[in-house]
Order: structure tokens, then C-alpha cells, then sequence
């Protein structure tokens, strides 16, 4: 059975970075050239580490960032929505670098037009055959979770899935977006029902309790920004993902290893073998089979 690996770029380079920062402080390399290297490293060895883990037929990496401009639809449903987030374009100055190196593995970087990363991962699971997992400690992916589709979270090392769901979140996979939507999410800047706490959302799910029209005002506003399968009712942005996912993309193991030389990743030369046998030997099979 196929298995499609879905790494969240924005989500692994931040985690990165400030591993490379931490990383950096206790060597004191402490040089802008050598964090940028250490953060480069850390993000294609979180991959590799991936890939070793989950035997992946194919990889694909999305970002948030827009190749042709288009404004975020989210912040013209919600005023506010990720307003809180900083503006320090630090973590991403290793972007381009980090795409090409990925580029040469094999690996697609797919883009939004006027959505997110998140649609672009939604419409891959709504669309791919086989198994799908998704690497992010994006919370908002816990509603993709399906019978074939997962959710690592890299940093607790911990998978979730669908037997485990009501455990691990305290609402079954039907209740769970419902419940985000009446209490809202402090990290997107995105309001929940005022003075709605737990207690009272498991009191509206199990019938005990009506909104009023304010709060059912906000539960609605706040669906359109939460619900990941509203990406399947626009056929423009779809299409603007199957285009990119269509696009084959040369494997250039030689200019990969290259890269690495000039860049002193000597973990990665030691290991080139296993490296070759994890990406590009997969990637060949997929190919062919494909």
C-alpha cells in the first residue's frame, strides 16, 4: 500500500531554528554562517529521521508562503486571525536552501494560492489513495485524522490516531472541530465563545445546553476558519495544487551530495549510503511503480 509522508515546512523550520539557536549557544558557534548551517542540518536529518520511521512511497513538503501573491483568505474571513504571530523573518532565511536541498532528495515543495499550508494537506488527504501521514505539531490537523490518515507530533514523539483520539483529545473525532470552534485557539488569535469553558462545550455536545445568536454567531464565523475540508468547495485553489503535485521533479543525488560537502555536513557524507537507500532508492521505486 502507498504511504505519503506530508511535512509541514513552516512547522519543521521553526522547530529547527531553535534547536540550531540552542545548539549554537552550547558550542558557541554562535556566527550567523553557522547557525544557518546547523539549522539546514537539523532540518534534513528531522527528515531523514521521518522517512527511517515511517517507510514512506512518497514525500511532500508544504509551505505557507505563496509563489504569486494572493491575500490570506483567513484574515479577510476574521479580523485578527494570526495577528499575535511575529513578524521576525529570521527562521526563514534558509528557506530557499532547504527547498532545493529537498528538490534534489525528490522531495516536491507545494504552495498555497490564497489559502494555507494546512488546505494543501487537507486536500491530499481528501484526495491521495493509501496511507497518509502528516508531520506537524499543528493541532488544527487532528480533525484530518481518519481510518488511513495520522498525525505525528515530532516533539512529543507521539502519533495520533484514530483509536486513540477520544483518549489523547477528550472528544470523539465528530465532536472534536465542533469543540474548537466554541472555545476558540489563543495561538491562531482566533476568540472562542466568552465565558465558554470545557464544562460548558461538553454540556452544547451533548445536547444540555443552546447557543444564543451572538455565540452562535461566533461558533459559525469561527468554522469558516477552522474547518479544513472547506478547501474542497474551491476548484481554483484545488487545481493550484494538483498543478504543482503533477510537476515531476529530477532526482539529482550527485548536486545533494555536492551541497553537503560545501556546507561541511559530515554526518550526512559518513552516512551517504543510508541516505541514498532512504530517499532516492524509494523514490526510484515509486517511480517506476507510478
Amino acid at each position: 500500500m502507498s504511504k505519503t509522508l506530508i511535512i509541514d515546512g513552516n512547522n519543521l523550520i521553526h522547530r529547527c531554528w531553535w534547536t540550531a539557536l540552542n545548539q549554537a549557544a552550547r558550542n558557541e558557534n554562535n556566527t550567523t554562517e553557522q547557525i544557518a548551517g546547523l539549522h539546514i542540518y537539523f532540518t534534513l536529518n528531522s527528515i531523514y529521521s521521518y522517512v527511517n520511521k515511517f517507510k514512506p512511497t512518497k514525500i511532500i513538503c508544504v509551505w505557507d508562503e505563496k509563489k504569486d501573491y494572493q491575500p490570506n483568505i483567513r484574515k479577510e474571513q476574521l479580523e485578527g486571525y494570526k495577528g499575535n504571530r511575529s513578524n521576525d523573518a529570521t527562521p526563514h532565511m534558509q528557506n530557499e536552501a532547504i527547498k532545493k536541498l529537498l528538490s534534489h532528495l525528490g522531495i516536491p515543495s507545494i504552495f498555497p494560492r490564497e489559502r494555507e499550508a494546512d488546505d494543501i494537506v487537507s486536500y491530499i488527504c481528501k484526495t491521495f489513495e493509501g496511507q497518509k501521514v502528516i508531520i506537524s505539531v499543528d493541532r488544527d490537523f487532528l480533525q484530518l485524522i481518519d481510518g488511513k490518515t495520522i498525525l505525528y507530533d515530532a516533539i512529543r514523539k507521539k502519533e495520533f490516531t484514530l483509536e486513540n483520539f477520544t483518549k489523547d483529545t477528550g472528544y470523539t473525532k465528530s465532536e472534536w472541530l465542533n469543540a474548537k470552534c466554541l472555545l476558540g485557539d489563543k495561538s491562531d488569535n482566533v476568540p472562542g465563545i466568552p465565558r465558554f469553558g470545557k464544562a460548558k462545550v461538553r454540556k452544547w455536545l451533548d445536547g444540555e445546553l443552546t447557543l444564543t445568536d451572538k455565540q452562535e454567531e461566533i461558533f459559525t464565523k469561527n468554522m469558516t476558519v477552522f474547518d479544513l475540508g472547506e478547501v474542497m468547495y474551491h476548484e481554483t485553489e484545488k487545481e493550484y495544487y494538483q498543478k504543482q503535485l503533477d510537476e515531476k521533479i529530477e532526482i539529482d543525488w550527485n548536486s545533494f551530495i555536492k551541497e553537503c560537502e560545501a556546507k561541511d555536513f559530515k554526518n550526512i557524507l559518513k552516512k551517504r549510503e543510508e541516505w541514498y537507500n532512504s530517499f532516492i532508492m524509494s523514490n526510484k521505486l515509486t517511480q517506476l511503480l507510478g
